[in-house]
């Protein structure tokens, strides 16, 4: 099961929505003055219903033999899993590494009764008993045991050891102690809303990772380390085989899984940052689905027939946003002040974007929180388009025009500065640099010069996880629960998480706090809401779409199923997946 490994990587924001297996909760118009209009609830191509079929329970009509063929945009920086904060990172590791506690395609809590005999809490909420079943172990023989879940709830909380996405949360089990061999206690400080929450964190084996942690005791540098983050030792239903940069991940089933056994043999991670090589790569056979299709690639490029002899097409919601984020930190002259922040988000012309060049499959962001989610803020109105409120706020702000020159300057600290700053994107992405060009023409006419600078994903990683950044564009995806987005926005979080450009609200701070130790739904709810309106008026982020799911695969797959998280990102994702045998349903097309 994809998350059932404790892989409870905050790669973002937030909590329930039940997702009809016909694709999207609201529909989504598909139509454009470009020009081109597509609806996509009338191609034939897109959301056939025997795409959802579940395994069946007679698993001589599956084929068990094949191999499942990914695409990955770019290389992980690690398979460790304490210190993931990719998507990469934790679709891969995950196959790799089983855990007590997963979640759902609606994104609930539940126990993995493959690995956990009982779980008890009590009264108070405050503490938990789980016994686990004996007989799991490592991949090497090693038993799977009480001392394994301990060793890693203190690596994690060690100041030592840098896993910013992991301490959240974790943090908040005050005490974790075998009771035998088989049995773990927890306990935290106080009652939580995000009590079961934080115990699904991260298992790794005591006996591989305790051997060089006084030498090197963040379990990160060295070549110990470096070895174990690239060829790991896991304890699920999948073994590492390679790993071979800028080409691919190889994984394989392991055969002595105590657990249920996932139906494909092995899976190929390809690694195709491009979007054009990798539908190019999808027609040619050489990968079974294409996660992430440009807007331009599900409407145009998909209608040919080299495409529809092998393909079908996924088309539904995930909370997924696009944003344009600035560094707050005072490294520059600009973004502090919310008045340049509104600047720029009214000069984006977002209702173009959407139009030329996402053809209105995707809709507006309207800050932290997707419409759909029960914490959206209705009350919250999208910052318009508007080049004369632009520069309003770019006056105010001291930024003035120069007749001279047409550009905008001030003087900060003695010093005439031009409004001229960089925006930083990652390689692969086709709409960053639309987005940019439409933006930048923009800004010119207010007098503000903005440069682009594309790089390489992981080196992207490392610029903003350094706040060595003035502006930077990507996407966040959702967490499990808005508590998630708490290293995103909490103040302290600029140090160890992941508040990269330096935001800092006192009543936000305070506002995460209450929502963690709120129990009742409804109050809960008016304290994220609260939080969606504060965050967005603030403007730390220009939020530009939400990105619904816009994938390709692989005719012959079935069991796919739709989450907030997109199409594998939670438990079962590409576990409950199976190809029929020919004999059974027809002939497959994908690669033996």
């Amino acid at each position: 099961m994809i998350i059932r490994k404790g892989l409870l990587v905050s790669l973002i924001i937030a909590s329930i929505i039940i997702l009809s297996v016909a694709g999207c909760k609201k529909p989504i118009p598909g139509s454009s003055s470009s020009g081109m209009s597509y609806d996509p609830s009338k191609d034939p191509l897109v959301n056939p219903p025997f795409v959802f079929e579940k395994a069946p329970d007679d698993l001589s009509e599956i084929d068990n033999d094949q191999t499942l063929h990914l695409q990955l945009d770019g290389n992980p920086n690690t398979l460790n899993p304490i210190f993931l904060s990719t998507h990469n990172e934790v679709v891969v590791s995950g196959v790799l590494y089983d855990g007590m506690f997963s979640f759902d395609k609606d994104l609930k809590w539940f126990i993995n009764k493959e690995l956990v005999e009982s779980f008890e809490e009590s009264d108070d909420h405050t503490t938990f008993i789980v016994k686990i079943k004996p007989g799991y172990t490592w991949q090497d023989g090693y038993p799977w045991t009480a001392h394994d879940v301990v060793y890693s709830w203190s690596q994690i909380i060690d100041p030592r050891v840098p896993c910013p996405a992991q301490k959240p949360g974790t943090d908040k089990i005050t005490e974790c102690v075998a009771l035998d061999d088989y049995t773990v206690k927890f306990v935290q400080s106080e009652p939580l809303a995000t009590r079961k929450w934080n115990l699904l964190f991260p298992i790794i084996p005591k006996h591989i990772f305790e051997k060089e942690k006084e030498k090197y005791p963040d379990l990160k540098t060295g070549d110990y380390y470096i070895k174990q983050a690239r060829l790991p030792v896991g304890s699920g239903p999948y073994k590492i085989i390679e790993w071979k940069e800028n080409d691919k991940v190889v994984v394989e089933r392991w055969e002595d899984y105590k657990g249920k056994k996932p139906y494909f043999k092995r899976i190929i991670f390809k690694i195709i940052p491009d979007r054009n090589m990798s539908l190019l790569s999808f027609e040619k056979g050489q990968i079974d689905v294409v996660e992430r299709l440009t807007a331009q690639q599900f409407t145009r490029e998909t209608d040919t027939e080299s495409f529809k002899k092998i393909a079908h097409k996924l088309w539904g919601i995930q909370w997924l946003f696009a944003y344009i984020g600035w560094n707050m930190d005072g490294s520059n002259p600009f973004f502090a002040d919310k008045r340049v922040r509104y600047a720029m988000s009214h000069a984006l012309n977002i209702p173009l974007f959407l139009d030329k060049v996402l053809y209105n499959l995707a809709t507006r962001s309207v800050g932290e929180f997707h419409p759909d989610s029960w914490m959206y803020n209705p009350e919250v109105q999208p910052v318009e388009y508007d080049l004369e409120k632009s520069k309003e706020y770019l006056d105010q702000a001291g930024w003035l025009v120069n007749p001279d020159d047409g550009w905008r300057y001030k003087q900060v600290g003695g010093e005439k500065i031009r409004f001229e700053f960089t925006l930083l994107m990652p390689q692969g992405s086709r709409t960053a640099p639309q987005m940019a060009a439409i933006f930048q023409q923009d800004l010119k006419k207010i007098g503000v010069d903005m440069k682009t600078r594309t790089i390489e994903w992981s080196s992207f990683i490392e610029k903003i996880r350094g706040h060595e950044f003035q502006a930077e564009t990507a996407m966040w995806g959702t967490g499990t629960d808005p508590d998630t987005s708490w290293n995103l926005w909490r103040t302290e979080e600029y140090e160890v998480g992941r508040n990269y450009g330096g935001y800092s609200n006192s009543r936000v701070d305070e506002l995460f706090v209450l929502g963690r130790r709120e129990f009742d739904f409804e109050k809960r709810k008016k304290i994220y809401q609260e939080i969606h309106k504060i965050i967005y008026e603030d403007q730390p982020y220009t939020w530009v779409y939400n990105e619904p799911i816009l994938s390709a695969i692989n005719k012959s797959i079935r069991g796919i199923q739709f989450s907030p998280r997109g199409i594998f990102s939670f438990d079962p994702g590409f576990y409950g997946w199976w190809v029929p045998k020919a004999s059974s349903k027809g002939p497959v097309e994908m690669k033996p």
